[in-house]
């Protein structure tokens, strides 16, 4: 049994690939398995390097979700308003 409010979506942002590219590519960069084991490098607002980009690409993430949300997630209600 579907929920009624199932019922008024209109568009699911699911459905539109790039999307879906942009969150992999976002979560690559988050998790810091590409750096050298050990590796430190310059200090950005005193965290190293390696935790200032995945913070950066946690907040993009973040940010990037409430745009697709926004944007992309079409119900039945925004008609009627």
């Amino acid at each position: 049994m579907e929920h009624r409010a199932f019922s008024r979506i209109l568009s699911e942002p699911r459905s539109v690939r790039w999307i879906w590219f942009v969150y992999l590519l976002l979560y690559a960069i988050a998790i810091p398995w590409y750096w050298p084991e050990g590796y430190i490098g310059p200090t950005l607002m005193g965290f190293p390097l390696w935790v200032a980009v995945t913070l950066s690409a946690i907040v993009g993430l973040a940010c990037w979700t409430v745009f697709v949300i926004y944007f992309f997630w079409q119900t039945g209600e925004e008609e009627e308003a």
